[in-house]
């Protein structure tokens, strides 16, 4: 099984715990494709929801060290195209990546798995935690099979993320973050086997924005009342 991981090519937590988990469950990577930063023209939040990690690893380092080749290049270039011909691989893994090209998922046997924060279709797009508060949604992650659209695709899991009453932003965002990387062997099983459902159209208008910094507050702002609706004992 050849597998390609895409991620970014500096210090980056997700791509990073990717990789760190296909080591722990003995898959082993062929290539990992990362990218440079790319200018995104995106206001930064005005609330923080991540943690603030220390101690991030060296992406080429990480990559060696599990027994990848690591080659720097933008996802959807025609030296990547090049690279995923010639290995013809048969499941790529986001850690990190912008919208990636129609041309670039076709070169891929089974697909390219996606783990979104958020629950798809209810949830897609950009700050997919907050929305999820905003329109009382329940907190979830995706695990899919991407096409060209974004947070599209087949439906590998979909789960609920637990919610506690003494949680803060920080510690849901965090659950979520490590509920992505948990379901990656499940993920994968599922995608071999070709266990998946089709999301077909159900995709109903555009993705999620960015928030506003109004919006960030109001989400904010629902914290509470949205724990006390969706909150688990703490004991669980």
């Amino acid at each position: 099984m050849r597998i390609v991981v895409f991620a970014y090519n500096f210090p980056h937590k997700k791509s990073q715990d990717v990789l760190l988990r296909l080591f722990y469950l003995g898959l082993p990577v062929d290539l990992v494709i990362a990218s440079d930063p790319i200018p995104l023209n995106i206001p930064p939040p005005s609330i923080r929801t991540k943690i603030r990690h220390i101690g991030l690893m060296d992406m080429r380092v990480l990559s060696e060290r599990i027994g990848a080749r690591y080659v720097v290049a933008p996802h959807n270039s025609e030296s990547t195209i090049a690279l995923l011909q010639e290995l013809k691989p048969d499941i790529g893994i986001i850690g990190g990546a912008r919208i990636l090209k129609k041309a670039v998922i076709d070169l891929f046997k089974i697909g390219i798995l996606n783990l979104h924060p958020g629950l798809i279709p209810e949830v897609r797009g950009l700050d997919a935690m907050l929305w999820s508060i905003y329109h009382d949604i329940p907190l979830g992650v995706t695990a899919h099979l991407i096409d060209e659209r974004v947070d599209a695709g087949r439906i590998l899991i979909r789960e609920e993320v637990p919610v506690y009453l003494d949680d803060t932003i920080l510690d849901v965002s965090e659950r979520i973050h490590d509920l992505q990387i948990m379901l990656i062997g499940d993920a994968l099983s599922k995608a071999f086997r070709g266990e998946w459902t089709s999301l077909g159209d159900k995709v109903l208008g555009p993705p999620n924005r960015k928030m506003t910094p109004s919006q960030e507050a109001e989400a904010l702002a629902k914290f509470e009342a949205y724990k006390g609706k969706y909150a688990r004992s703490n004991k669980e």
